[in-house]
């Protein structure tokens, strides 16, 4: 096994508890996450196909667009300083997500898959491991419920 970015092994994202956010459910969204993420990575090393990974890379934005608004509302309520430009950086996110779909569509090339999984592997770790770590303790020392703030989500 190799390991080339912190928190990879073979290519590919392994959850470790450095990444916990603090809070449960977002800890399983980024799961998901990164599953997303690796059963693209996946796809695209076994040559499934360009319906096998876009079905994939559907998954990844759809689910990138909910754990996004369980997020956003978590750190609203938590009174979170830096929501308005973590919500920024979300949208921009969203959009090369949506801007590397659409390239890939158009052109599912060995260069463009490479340059994909790059960005993904590298968004995917610095949001969590950077940009999240920022809410932790504020989330942490909200006191707030959790659950409740996610069940009107």
């Amino acid at each position: 096994m190799t390991s080339t970015i912190a928190g990879t092994v073979d290519g590919k994202i392994v959850w470790s508890d450095d990444m916990s956010v603090g809070c449960s459910a977002l800890d399983d969204d980024h799961k998901i996450l990164i599953q997303a993420l690796n059963d693209f990575i996946e796809a695209l090393e076994n040559d499934e196909g360009v319906f096998v990974t876009d079905g994939i890379f559907m998954v990844l934005l759809d689910y990138t667009n909910y754990h996004f608004a369980r997020e956003e509302a978590i750190m609203k309520a938590c009174g979170y300083a830096g929501f308005e430009d973590h919500v920024k950086t979300h949208g921009e996110l969203k959009e090369q997500l949506m801007d590397a779909r659409t390239r890939y569509m158009r052109n599912p090339s060995p260069d463009l898959e490479d340059e994909i999984r790059d960005f993904l592997l590298s968004w995917l770790q610095s949001h969590i491991l950077v940009r999240d770590m920022d809410y932790k303790n504020k989330v942490a020392a909200s006191g707030q419920d959790l659950d409740m703030i996610l069940a009107n989500v």
